[in-house]
């Protein structure tokens, strides 16, 4: 069930990216709910620079850096070959995305 689910915001994500957008202004979209919207979300929303690197903003600093400025850290299993998330302030780790690290920017291509 969560395969499939994980499929269905995948395949939501990139038509969301492929519809012409009738105003320049980009959306926001978070890969784990699905949800899509105009606003800025609450959490800090994931750029990527010309490389593919992520980068956040931190509102309390009013800087780019280059971890999530909230609770979650983005960590990379050499055992396992893929990423899991920690908790910094419970020491919780999860294989799944937590929501609030979930959101990023989706560029309107046609006004680029």
């Amino acid at each position: 069930m969560r395969a499939a689910m994980r499929l269905v915001f995948a395949l939501a994500a990139v038509l969301l990216a492929l519809l012409p957008l009738t105003s320049a202004a980009d959306f926001f979209y978070n890969d784990v709910t699905g949800v899509a919207q105009w606003e800025e979300p609450e959490h800090s929303v994931a750029y990527e620079d010309d490389e593919g690197k992520k980068y956040w903003f931190d509102r309390e600093t009013d800087e780019s850096v280059w971890e999530f400025p909230g609770k979650w850290a983005e960590v990379h299993s050499e055992e396992h070959g893929q990423a899991y998330f920690f908790n910094k302030d419970t020491k919780e780790s999860t294989w799944d995305k937590p929501e609030e690290i979930a959101w990023r920017r989706v560029v309107n291509k046609d006004e680029m």
